[in-house]
């Protein structure tokens, strides 16, 4: 319980697709990118817009001290989404701020090149307590990269923070355009119907463990599959990813198949297993979460998604996927 609390406490989520700005590169002295905070916390730890004109803060304002997380755990060449999480100079979440996003190729370390800007989107779980700034964006190459984040908080005051990052060639993990790994994944019935032995949320949903992923995948509907543990998360910004897709599972259960795994095994205390990850985590590569996949009706990738997320974000997907 406590560990799903601080969960709930300290995540945040999502982004609309903004158009990149077409502005010539522009190369930029002296500037230096710091390493993000890392979304990651210690494992088992207690503890859509439309394009808008673009306005560059003023450095001479920016006069608050700011911390920057980045929340996905690897960006790779083509689309992504982008989202960070930010901390005041108290180290409180911020949930209220304008925040812009200025990309730099960093090539060359010594000589960054501003490539492009864009306005990043809010996304705020349901609960007000989890919020992350996100924006969609491809990347043409793989290599370091950096962004300037600008940030105008609620009441006037304003921060800009540059962090460093690297944009892989390829995902270890299942990307858009790919066939996701042919996997049984737990049901109910492989359990004796008792649900806490394959999920870790205080009311685990049943619709999420009527049928495996291939048989789900043969069933000939779209699936939207999510990879969390509500009880043991370990991300700063995971937000109730669970109690977003089951929402989501009520509104939209009879066109498309829901399915959930548990990141961990030997539930419901996965200390038993020293913390082993479920079989469906490794074949899918994956190492963080929470994950969320939307496969189409040959399960192909349409859209994924780490980290927090909001029913609309996830919503704003589906019409493609039911046509598909």
């Amino acid at each position: 319980m406590f560990r799903l609390a601080l969960c709930l406490v300290i995540g945040v989520m999502l982004a609309a697709c903004v158009p990149l700005s077409t502005a010539a590169p522009e190369e930029v002295k002296d500037v230096t990118f710091e390493s993000p905070l890392s979304n990651q916390v210690e494992a088992h730890e207690e503890a859509e817009g439309a394009a808008h004109d673009h306005t560059h803060l003023d450095p001479s304002l920016a006069t608050e001290e700011m911390s920057v997380a980045l929340v996905p755990s690897e960006l790779v060449v083509g689309a992504n989404r982008f989202a960070v999480g930010l901390f005041d100079g108290e180290g409180q979440v911020v949930h209220d701020a304008e925040v812009h996003f200025h990309y730099y190729d960093l090539s060359n370390p010594d000589a960054p090149v501003l490539e492009s800007h864009a306005e990043a989107t809010r996304r705020q779980t349901p609960d007000k307590l989890t919020t992350i700034f996100a924006h969609e964006r491809d990347f043409d190459r793989a290599g370091p990269w950096g962004v300037e984040v600008q940030a105008t908080f609620g009441d006037g005051r304003a921060a800009i923070k540059r962090i460093s990052f690297e944009v892989l060639a390829d995902s270890p993990s299942p990307i858009p355009g790919e066939v996701v790994p042919s996997v049984e994944t737990a049901v109910s019935s492989d359990v004796g119907n008792d649900l806490s032995k394959l999920s870790s949320a205080l009311v685990p949903n049943p619709a999420f463990y009527e049928q495996s992923l291939v048989d789900a995948i043969a069933s000939g509907k779209p699936t939207v599959l999510l990879f969390a543990t509500p009880a043991f998360c370990q991300t700063r910004f995971c937000g109730p990813a669970y109690d977003l897709v089951s929402l989501l599972q009520l509104k939209y259960g009879s066109m498309v198949n829901f399915i959930h795994v548990e990141v961990y095994t030997g539930l419901p205390d996965p200390a038993a297993n020293n913390w082993e990850l479920a079989p469906a985590m490794t074949a899918f590569g994956l190492r963080t979460e929470p994950w969320l996949y939307l496969l189409d009706r040959s399960g192909v990738v349409v859209y994924r998604v780490e980290g927090l997320f909001t029913p609309q974000e996830i919503e704003r997907h589906l019409p493609a996927l039911l046509g598909s």
